[in-house]
């Protein structure tokens, strides 16, 4: 976890702004050939191949080796994302739609009550994880040691903090959260149960499987988080 991939000088170099970016790479044969920059499928190729080179290189992902995995010029990558750390914070939000994130947070939104929200919740963030592993693993372990890697991991933990500072709040207008607890910190504590840490501590080495993962953190949550009425279906 804790490699040195990450310490790579990539991420703090020039990269973006070397001589190649000004050569002419952007008459190539992508650009006779019907390709045009900005063209979503070209954006979906690129983004699709800095998911599997992460996967596969951890944070020695670069630029080069990914527009060649997506057939396409180096120039267009940057026509495309401006730099590392564009593009690593597009794929982030591109794993969220690849996976059908914002549909599945609204059906755990629309859960009936307060139990069935916290586990809906659970299975999803379970889900979720197990899915996006390599990435969040190469993203968590490099967040200090590579800028662009760093940001791409902040801008996913600022958006899961107020997707869940959202869940509460629906708790809350629904009488269900109990009156012990103020939104904020209620935010805060399902924010780190859900943490990708959490998560691959239990699932990951100590080997729990996912219904279990699910079971105790949702009982967990429920008994610190919900009124009394509501963990027992009182309205």
């Amino acid at each position: 976890m804790s490699t040195n991939e990450g310490s790579t000088n990539e991420g703090s170099t020039n990269e973006g702004s070397t001589d190649e970016g000004s050569t002419n790479e952007g008459s190539t044969d992508e650009g006779s050939t019907g390709g045009e920059y900005g063209d979503p499928a070209t954006r979906t190729r690129l983004l699709d191949a800095a998911w599997t080179e992460i996967a596969e290189q951890g944070a020695g992902l670069t630029l080069g080796a990914v527009a060649t995995r997506a057939g396409v010029s180096r120039q267009a990558l940057y026509l495309h994302f401006g730099d590392r750390a564009g593009l690593l914070v597009a794929l982030v939000q591109h794993m969220d739609e690849s996976l059908d994130l914002g549909p599945s947070l609204a059906a755990v939104q629309a859960a009936s009550d307060g139990p069935s929200l916290i586990e809906a919740l659970m299975r999803l963030n379970a889900s979720f994880w197990r899915h996006v592993l390599p990435v969040a693993r190469v993203l968590e372990s490099s967040q200090d040691t590579d800028d662009a890697l760093g940001a791409a991991w902040r801008e996913r933990m600022t958006f899961r903090q107020a997707t869940f500072r959202g869940m509460i709040e629906t708790l809350d207008e629904r009488g269900d959260l109990a009156v012990a607890w103020t939104v904020d910190d209620a935010a805060g504590v399902l924010y780190a149960v859900a943490h990708f840490d959490t998560w691959r501590e239990l699932v990951v080495r100590l080997a729990w499987s996912d219904d279990r993962y699910v079971d105790v953190m949702s009982r967990t949550l429920s008994t610190a988080l919900l009124s009394d009425q509501a963990r027992s279906g009182v309205t």
